[in-house]
C-alpha cells in the first residue's frame, strides 16, 4: 500500500482511483482507519456506485464490505421499491448507526465510479472516483 493510502497521516483521508478492482484495498484502508481510531466511532456511511454489471449484485457485495467495517451485519434493512434499473437500502446498526447504499447501472453520460463518504464521530473519510 503506498503511503498517500496509509490511515494515521494528518489531514483528511482522500483516496482517488478509477476502476472497482479497487474495493479490496480501499475497504482495507477504510477498517484501518477505523481500527485506528483515525475517524473515531463509525457512524454514517453513504455508497453510491454506478456499476456495469447487475446493481442488485454490486449491492450485496458493498453491504458485506461496509457490515465488515461496522463488524457486523445490520440489525434492520429497509429496501425501498421502485426501479429494476436500480439497488438501494437503508440499513441501521444496533448502536444506531446507518448506512445508505445505492447501485445504479452507469450510462451515456455517466461512467463507472464510487462516490463515498465514510461519518465518524471525530472524522471522515472521503472516496469519489
Amino acid at each position: 500500500m503506498s503511503d498517500r493510502f496509509r490511515a494515521g497521516t494528518l489531514g483528511p483521508l482522500f483516496i482517488m482511483t478509477t476502476d472497482s478492482s479497487h474495493i479490496p484495498s480501499l475497504s482495507a484502508t477504510i477498517a484501518g482507519a477505523i481500527e485506528a481510531d483515525r475517524i473515531g466511532r463509525l457512524v454514517f456511511v453513504r455508497w453510491m456506485e454506478h456499476v456495469e454489471s447487475d446493481p442488485g449484485v454490486s449491492l450485496e457485495l458493498a453491504m458485506e464490505t461496509v457490515s465488515d467495517w461496522f463488524g457486523q451485519p445490520p440489525e434492520s434493512t429497509h429496501t425501498p421499491e421502485g426501479s429494476a434499473l436500480q439497488a438501494s437500502v437503508l440499513a441501521r446498526w444496533p448502536g444506531g448507526e446507518t448506512a445508505l447504499l445505492i447501485t445504479v447501472p452507469v450510462s451515456f453520460m455517466v461512467p463507472p465510479g464510487l462516490d463515498l463518504a465514510v461519518i465518524g464521530a471525530k472524522g471522515a473519510i472521503y472516496h469519489s472516483v
